[in-house]
């Protein structure tokens, strides 16, 4: 389990003023040069304020030529050639400006980020200490603090530093990038002496006691961080921070009572979800608890819930505990939940799974419509309700979703998914045409493809077409995938179809031998019996794959008339 403290860093963005900032630099100019100057600055900072940076430049240019020693002119150059990407150029006027009047803080950042874009970092470290000279201000310590940083100079980047505190105090943010620095250099004594610091500092807030304790049991004290957190608990009972590294701890040394009492302390603090989340995440999948492992991160989940009713985790959490405990309609009801605080496409995969499992497919269509609804670039929503409308033998509606499934595949992957669906539904829907081009278009893109190469040849056999190519493509979707009991029983029903019913009946029974349990392959063996006019087995397989769940109507028809219908 990790620590909870975070580090925080920060990050300063400066703009470039579009006024006349002030100027130094000698300037011996004549009255009409004057004029000539002003006219032409004061042009080129118009076509700024528009952004034609390009006119801009030539009138600075222009003004330049005129008093090249005027500092301002130099760095508004700079600014214009920045858009038209003449970083090389920009550099050279900023430095102009600079040298020309480094006391000006514009200049010096202007200067010091240009070195940092050139990654001359040492040159921006130099720009920095003569800025923070001049200008006296904190910002160039943050800036040559990280300067050093980037040069591997993590001592001086913690002076740099140590001289901003001496400015503003001590403080948490200069503190934590201190200490990180500290651990940069695997320097445990001086993160603890700068942690410490700032816990005596602020000895009201506990999160500073916090990180300090988690310094010492790094660092080995652990009686020193034990006591630190034990103190925290005294005076917060219920301290999130310290019950979740006391956890850590005790999980270390295996005082699973210890290590329990401690996360249901933090699972009912007011800490961030998304603190106990992490922490749940990395306990559920292991087996911390042994035979009560189970129970316990219920109970876990449950005080998570208790404490934040309208987080989506907690209930996410208790769906996925429901599902392994094979218990669909409780997951179910839980994904639900969790859907009504926050709505997430993967959510509604595990509703519809649910769904699918409890053989619920008008569920399974309603909740797909609804994910439709919320995420209408999710082609998987379209495949999950073609599924549900197959199922409930509302063909056009899934030949249509299927359809709309293709058109929001963005992945090659997702897009060959698509179209073997597509082949599906379009076959049942009677869009045979449609349902060919489809499978054809996954061949084409893939032509190795099992499931493709297997399922093309399947519809071509029902429909007693092109049978030839049908069993050339079964044959070589075995060849690529030979213990699918899937292409084994399509290989048989192709055989079928040409007559060869004893070979038919051998490829089917390899299918079964792998799965057998599937009413549809049971049923074909039927099928193949009754040609082989074996009329007492053919009906003991129909009887068989009716008690399977196979196609009432057509197994009926068999076993009462003993028969096959006409359109075998």
């Amino acid at each position: 389990m990790k620590k909870y403290y975070t580090i925080v860093f920060f990050a300063f963005i400066w703009l470039f003023p579009v006024v006349v900032v002030g100027q130094k630099g000698k300037s011996n100019l004549t009255e009409q040069q004057r004029m000539e100057f002003d006219k032409r600055f004061f042009s080129g900072m118009k076509e700024k304020m528009i952004k034609n940076y390009e006119d801009a430049a030539s009138e600075f240019k222009m003004a330049i030529l005129i008093d090249p020693n005027n500092a301002n002119v130099h760095f508004q150059l700079a600014t214009v050639l920045l858009p038209q990407k003449k970083n090389d150029e920009a550099l050279f006027e900023a430095a102009r400006a600079f040298q020309l009047d480094p006391s000006n803080e514009w200049y010096s950042k202007l200067l010091i980020e240009l070195y940092k874009k050139d990654k001359q970092f040492d040159v921006a470290a130099e720009v920095c200490k003569v800025a923070f000279k001049n200008s006296n201000n904190g910002h160039f310590l943050y800036e040559l603090s990280g300067l050093y940083v980037l040069l591997g100079k993590a001592s001086k980047a913690i002076l740099a530093l140590d001289e901003l505190e001496k400015k503003l105090g001590v403080n948490e943010e200069l503190s934590r990038q201190k200490e990180d620095l500290y651990l940069a250099k695997n320097d445990l004594k001086g993160a603890i002496k700068e942690i410490k610091k700032l816990s005596d500092t602020y000895p009201n807030q506990p999160q500073y006691q916090g990180l300090l304790a988690d310094l010492y049991m790094r660092s080995q004290q652990i009686n020193k961080g034990l006591a630190i957190y034990k103190d925290i608990q005294q005076k917060d009972s219920l301290n999130g921070f310290a019950a979740f590294s006391l956890a850590d701890f005790y999980q270390q040394t295996r005082d699973t009572n210890s290590y329990f009492e401690q996360l249901c302390i933090g699972m009912k603090s007011s800490l961030s979800p998304k603190i106990k989340y992490q922490v749940l995440s990395e306990i559920i999948p292991s087996s911390d608890f042994g035979f009560s492992h189970r129970e316990k991160c219920k109970y876990l989940v449950d005080l998570f819930l208790k404490t934040n009713p309208n987080e989506a985790d907690p209930y996410l959490f208790k769906g996925d505990l429901a599902l392994q405990d094979r218990n669909f309609e409780e997951a179910r009801n839980h994904y639900l939940a969790a859907i009504g605080n926050v709505s997430a496409a993967l959510t509604w995969t595990q509703i519809i799974f649910c769904d699918q499992q409890l053989q619920r497919y008008d569920l399974m269509k309603i909740d797909a419509a609804q994910m439709v609804s919320s995420f209408p670039e999710e082609a998987t929503g379209y495949l999950y309700h073609s599924i549900a409308c197959r199922q409930l033998k509302e063909y056009e509606l899934a030949f249509h979703s299927a359809r709309e499934g293709v058109y929001h595949a963005a992945e090659e992957e997702v897009l060959l998914q698509m179209l073997n669906n597509l082949g599906d539904m379009a076959h049942y829907a009677k869009q045979y045409s449609v349902s060919d081009s489809a499978f054809e278009a996954i061949i084409a893109i893939k032509p190795n493809s099992p499931l493709a190469l297997n399922n093309y040849a399947y519809f071509l056999s029902l429909r007693n077409l092109d049978l030839d190519k049908a069993e050339n493509m079964s044959k070589r979707s075995i060849e690529l995938d030979p213990y699918n009991p899937s292409n084994l029983d399509t290989y048989g029903w192709i055989l079928f179809q040409k007559k060869k019913f004893k070979e038919a009946q051998i490829q089917i029974q390899k299918s079964l031998d792998l799965a057998p349990n599937n009413a549809e392959v049971v049923e074909h063996l039927g099928d193949v019996f009754f040609e082989l006019d074996d009329i007492v087995k053919a009906i003991e397989n129909w009887k068989k794959a009716l008690s399977l769940g196979g196609d009432t109507e057509a197994l009926n028809y068999r076993i009462l008339n003993k028969k096959l219908p006409l359109s075998k």
